[in-house]
């Protein structure tokens, strides 16, 4: 899959580069404010004066100051999305953890030393070797201690809003901060129902130990085909995961189907590894459905943002037809509908009229292809 797979490899570069800027922005803001504010707070009467210092710093120091910032603000993105994910991967918990701080300390040193060289070099004039010289009396001052302490709680407040955009996804999480969903809301939405093929089998065979840790890794294969094709997961469910596109975007039809194709590929790249530690490789079944639901947050302890409506129920229950026929992608008609309207990359096969517990009407089910 050529173009599939380059418009996966473009959309990685396009979110890898999104948390750039927004690390580039953050931490100028985060640390020229701080400064701004510790200037404002020094022991000076005269509020004019005060004011007139940290414009001074703004204006006269604004190329240098974000010059060393950008630098911080790139390592630490870097440490956050290259270095941190192959230590998870690769350590165990209680080793992650020292790499962690060992890396935060690290780059605080390589910083902390950076502006040492800037300050001596620019406000003292003096020359390179001077102003490594003097760089123990700038390590360890009062000035140091203030970014210490700026740097940890700005990083811990980063961290924080880096989890909650991946916990709860990048498009709701402002609506959910602002009480968007405290009321019921009705949106229009794809759902995909993903599961694992003869999960019962595979457990059994696995043991409960090796089946959570098989369940895992597969799951891991799921965040990077999810960012290319812009879903969002709604829940998991042992060895289930439910996610859903926004179906006001044409596009969102196609990046569905695009999301199973891009997890079956990664899941195929790690064959070897599947193998060598099951004895086996993973194999989902997707169902898809699109219509209304209603949005709501739920809960008072641990609160969430939930759907409910039909699309989700009929959607689980064309999941289960998959085994039934043998397939690996089952849509429902309004699904197949929309989606050959925005797309020619993808085929669709009428399978069955199928009549499930409970409900009035029957359901046209189709398979989707990948055109050739």
């Amino acid at each position: 899959m050529p173009k599939l797979e380059r418009t996966y490899k473009g959309a990685m570069r396009r979110y890898q580069l999104k948390l750039l800027v927004f690390s580039l922005v953050y931490w100028n803001v985060v640390i020229r404010f701080a400064i701004f504010m510790r200037m404002l707070g020094a022991r000076d009467h005269h509020m004019a004066d005060m004011l007139s210092k940290g414009m001074t710093f703004l204006v006269d120091e604004i190329v240098s100051s974000s010059v060393v910032i950008s630098v911080f603000a790139t390592l630490s993105w870097f440490t956050l999305n290259m270095v941190y994910p192959h230590l998870v991967r690769n350590f165990k918990m209680r080793r992650l953890t020292v790499g962690v701080v060992m890396l935060d300390i690290i780059i605080f040193l390589v910083i902390s030393i950076l502006l040492g060289i800037v300050h001596y070099s620019v406000s003292k004039d003096l020359s390179l070797t001077e102003a490594i010289n003097h760089l123990p009396r700038f390590l360890f001052n009062s000035t140091i201690l203030f970014f210490l302490i700026v740097l940890f709680i700005g990083g811990y407040v980063y961290q924080l809003i880096n989890t909650l955009f991946h916990q709860i996804g990048y498009a709701p999480l402002g609506k959910i901060m602002m009480g968007y969903y405290q009321k019921p809301r009705e949106e229009e939405l794809i759902f995909m129902f993903l599961d694992l093929q003869s999960s019962t089998a595979v457990a059994e065979k696995l043991g409960h130990e090796r089946y959570s840790y098989f369940i895992q890794d597969c799951f891991k294969c799921v965040s990077n085909s999810l960012l290319a094709t812009r879903g969002r997961v709604y829940q998991f469910v042992g060895d289930e995961v439910v996610i859903n596109w926004d179906a006001k975007k044409k596009s969102s039809f196609k990046r569905a189907v695009d999301f199973y194709y891009l997890y079956e590929k990664a899941l195929s790249k790690r064959r070897a590894y599947f193998e060598e530690h099951y004895g086996m490789m993973p194999v989902f079944t997707a169902s898809l459905n699109v219509g209304k639901v209603m949005a709501a947050e739920v809960g008072e302890i641990k609160r969430e943002l939930a759907f409910h409506g039909d699309v989700l129920n009929t959607a689980a229950r064309i999941q289960k037809q998959c085994k039934r026929y043998r397939k690996r992608v089952l849509v429902t008609r309004e699904f197949a509908v929309r989606l050959i309207k925005n797309t020619r990359e993808y085929k669709i096969e009428y399978v069955d009229l199928v009549k499930f517990f409970g409900k009035k009407k029957s359901i046209k089910i189709y398979e989707v292809h990948k055109v050739d």
